[in-house]
């Protein structure tokens, strides 16, 4: 009887190297591992720019929890296309097709993937945070939507969990089933509920970057920078229509197992991941590619006679000032501009770059005592 036990175990779960394979399955897992490791390289490039800068916070710490699960995803993933035979043709499944190794394989990634897209939404917000956050409704709107964001990944991820009573039911056959929840109408709702989230965390970098008093160009490209990411909500959406395509048959005749509507979860997570990483980029490629990225005007690059001025000033960094001043510097070559009881800005090129440059468009200035020495050795 062990005997018999053990060999229709290992009937069960063949070895995946065993299994045929198709030109579309080798496009499915060339989509799987190179999504992955384009959000894993961006992820490592955006740590290395932290840490390098002195800059981690706790965004950062909630990226590195999506990317850890996200290449956790990618074995149970792969395991998953070769027991599902991703990329046949639903006819082309041999007569002893078991689905147990499959569907277990489908519990994993469940458990897997809902926990990305939440930890991706509150790096987000966290770093918009900082951005914005002097600004009480941005500051109170953030609070509330992360409040929700991380709240639904609990309870997304608990539903998951016992989605079937016992839970080892889920992909055993011969193990009664006490309780089981609808899963093609949970799978759906749970990602509109999803999507509805990721429209709201979108929206926040519009209410805090449309105020901002700066260029128009400048503007445009940081909205731009962040709408980056509603190219995965559009994959999210994406993935909604191949769910109803696949379990309310919307689609007579349509066979996902030929397709590769399977890959959009993979694709969505790991879209997430690079979009939210982008513009974290910025300081790094400013420092490789500085006649691209660099933020120094051609006024900070033209070079000032400085026998014209006093040069008597001495400076730690970003500073603010007013007075009535003749022309002058200070000691690290930003000129002052003239003005009569004006305010003026002195900006320098921080570690955490476009970061504290958005800061300052939005009010927020690091101060610096600045001591100048005019021509009639008066101290201002």
């Amino acid at each position: 009887m062990e005997l018999v036990a053990q060999r229709a175990v290992q009937a069960r779960w063949a070895n995946v190297e065993d299994l045929p394979s198709t030109p579309l399955q080798k496009v499915i897992m060339a989509i799987l591992f190179l999504f992955t490791l384009t959000a894993f390289l961006t992820y490592a490039l955006r740590m290395y720019s932290k840490w390098t800068s002195k800059q981690i916070g706790l965004d950062d710490w909630f990226m590195t929890g999506a990317m850890f699960f996200s290449m956790a995803l990618l074995g149970p993933t792969y395991m998953f296309f070769k027991y599902y035979y991703a990329g046949f043709p639903t006819s082309a499944l041999p007569k002893d097709w078991d689905p147990a190794p499959m569907l277990f394989w489908n519990w994993i990634m469940q458990v897997l993937y809902n926990p990305i897209l939440a930890l991706v939404k509150s790096s987000i917000l966290v770093f918009l945070l900082r951005l914005g956050g002097h600004k009480r409704g941005v500051r109170w709107a953030i609070y509330g939507l992360n409040t929700i964001n991380l709240a639904t990944m609990v309870a997304i991820f608990l539903v998951v969990l016992f989605q079937t009573l016992p839970i080892n039911a889920f992909w055993d056959s011969t193990i009664p089933k006490h309780r089981e929840i609808d899963g093609p109408l949970f799978y759906i709702i749970s990602a509109i509920i999803t999507i509805v989230t990721d429209f709201f965390v979108l929206a926040i970098p519009f209410w805090i970057f449309l105020g901002l008093k700066m260029r128009m160009a400048a503007k445009i490209g940081l909205i731009v920078v962040f709408l980056a990411g509603g190219v995965s909500i559009i994959v999210a959406i994406l993935r909604v229509h191949e769910l109803r395509k696949k379990f309310y048959n919307i689609s007579p005749g349509y066979d996902p197992r030929d397709g590769i509507g399977d890959t959009y979860s993979a694709i969505e997570v790991n879209l997430s991941i690079i979009a939210a990483c982008v513009p974290a980029l910025r300081p790094l490629f400013r420092k490789w590619m500085p006649g691209i990225f660099s933020n120094k005007s051609s006024a900070d690059n033209a070079g000032y006679n400085s026998s014209q001025y006093a040069h008597h000033g001495t400076g730690t960094g970003n500073g603010a000032g007013t007075g009535r001043l003749n022309r002058s510097t200070v000691s690290n070559g930003f000129p002052l501009k003239d003005m009569r009881s004006t305010h003026t800005e002195i900006r320098g090129h921080s570690p955490d770059g476009s970061e504290e440059e958005i800061m300052t468009y939005n009010g927020i200035i690091k101060t610096t005592n600045v001591r100048n020495k005019t021509k009639n050795d008066s101290v201002i």
